[in-house]
């Protein structure tokens, strides 16, 4: 654990104003909210700073890329309304800066509410990370909490300015838990330590495989990013463990999955671990032709009961919800891309911004 960064369970939150930077940035389709998962994983942090009776508690959150315009299909009402359903809180919204201004400067106790600021993307100024904008709401609060982990990879105005203008600062339960699994396996792996690292991208991936090569006794790599690493001809060293085939046989030369000569020996490595990460499905899991790989490698991780199984990703957690449950596995990580850069040894400007 970083000492560096309070917990929120070392807070005082009586009698204060409390901004919470949550990560709500849901998936929806036509008009509905699909997932909420995001959400929920909050929840125990929103319950607990409610409990300890703090004068004023608002939410700030993104949704979506309005790209500083105000765009209704992108206001956090849809979110504001998804809370209140899920948490049995009364949450209302709060418009703009000056309405937010009014209510926190004159506000009386507000037990048992929660207030959601407007979708912060409405402003440029917060991409922009602008102090001006940062400070004109952080004076106003006693207390900054951070449970958004899954966007303190970005230097956004709601991460690292806000936090400069409040008294205190901390990490919400969420951010925490997300940290010290993540922090675990990062630096301190029990062996052998295995990484299942598949999907695209192989740009925002290498970081992440050169970094865990340090400390990881064996990566196996599949999807797009193995067929990139085998066609640019990209040399890792002998703990990378490539496909040596690929399924359906028929389609053999497409590459959309990998074999099963290579499933049998990404298990065997499997079996032994003690430390899993698994990030990046197999092949293309969502077309049952090519799904095969992802579902036996999950199937393998979750069958290892010895071993401390951390996973996380979009495309995982999808596959993950097709053919399991994310309570098969010991840590499922919200944090996707800030999973990745934390993974990879990179700065976090949201974790800089606690400390």
């Amino acid at each position: 654990m970083n000492t560096l960064m309070r917990s929120l369970k070392d807070t005082d939150l009586r009698g204060k104003k409390v901004i919470i930077r949550v990560g709500f940035d849901l998936p929806i389709k036509n008009g509905i909210i699909i997932d909420d998962t995001r959400l929920q994983a909050s929840l125990p942090t929103l319950d607990y700073v409610l409990k300890q009776d703090p004068e004023i508690v608002v939410l700030i959150n993104h949704f979506g890329r309005p790209d500083g315009r105000r765009t209704e299909e992108l206001s956090n009402k849809l979110i504001a309304k998804k809370l209140g359903e899920v948490s049995g809180i009364k949450v209302a919204m709060i418009d703009d800066l000056q309405e937010l201004k009014r209510l926190v400067s004159s506000s009386k106790h507000t037990s048992g509410a929660l207030f959601l600021f407007e979708n912060v993307r409405f402003w440029y100024q917060e991409e922009a990370n602008e102090e001006t904008f940062a400070k004109s709401i952080g004076t106003l609060f006693d207390v900054y909490v951070n449970d958004a982990f899954s966007v303190s990879h970005r230097a956004h105005a709601s991460f690292v300015g806000i936090p400069k203008f409040t008294s205190e600062k901390c990490m919400g339960l969420l951010f925490e838990k997300e940290f010290t699994n993540l922090s675990k396996v990062k630096d301190s792996p029990q062996h052998p330590a295995v990484m299942v690292i598949g999907g695209a991208k192989i740009a925002t991936k290498l970081p992440v495989i050169k970094n865990m090569l340090k400390t990881y006794d064996h990566i196996l790599v599949g999807g797009l990013i193995a067929n990139e690493a085998i066609d640019e001809k990209i040399s890792l060293g002998e703990k990378i463990i490539l496909p040596v085939d690929y399924s359906p046989s028929a389609k053999a030369k497409l590459r959309v999955d990998i074999g099963p000569k290579t499933i049998e020996n990404f298990t065997k490595y499997i079996r032994k671990a003690k430390t899993i990460v698994w990030n990046g499905p197999m092949g293309k899991y969502e077309v049952e032709e090519s799904a095969e790989g992802t579902k036996k490698i999950q199937k393998a991780i979750i069958e290892n009961k010895k071993a401390m199984q951390v996973v996380g990703g979009g495309e995982t957690l999808d596959a993950i919800k097709q053919f399991g449950s994310f309570d098969d596995f010991d840590y499922v990580s919200m944090s996707g891309g800030a999973m990745l850069k934390f993974l990879a040894g990179k700065e976090l400007p949201g974790i800089t911004a606690l400390e």
